[in-house]
């Protein structure tokens, strides 16, 4: 676990094909707003995909677990590698580009939906014995 905001936002940025055409550089006056709005986006963003992240805590005291909020483009994102570089860039573009582009905004939102549903689905699990009730054999 050590993706940074700065990571996610660079590959959002190449996703939507905004980075400088010469050196690639995704920090640039064209970017500027974009990184503005990124860490209040990833913030939001976060609590969508902190329940298929290996780095959720459940706790059994009746309490929503949150993910830790995330302040700086150097912290890391407190969510598993997977989820962060897998899912987190395309979550990311789609927010950025909502109201400048919408067709590639839905293209990346739709995107972000499916590799979550995917991700979430394949969840490992554990699995535990469950006791009879009424005592005798358990199946």
């Amino acid at each position: 676990m050590s993706t940074t905001a700065q990571w996610i936002f660079d590959r959002a940025i190449h996703l939507m094909d905004e980075q400088n055409e010469n050196t690639g550089k995704t920090q640039t006056a064209d970017t500027r707003e974009y990184e503005f709005r990124t860490l209040s986006i990833l913030n939001v963003l976060r609590h969508e995909v902190y329940p298929i992240s290996d780095t959720y805590v459940h706790t059994n005291d009746g309490k929503r677990p949150i993910p830790p909020e995330i302040t700086a483009m150097d912290q890391d994102v407190g969510l598993d590698d997977g989820v962060a570089q897998g899912i987190l860039p395309y979550g990311l573009a789609a927010h950025l580009l909502l109201g400048e582009n919408d067709a590639l905004a839905n293209y990346f939102s739709q995107r972000y939906m499916e590799l979550r549903y995917q991700l979430g689905a394949n969840l490992p699990s554990v699995w535990e014995e469950i006791p009879s009730a009424y005592g005798g054999l358990n199946a």
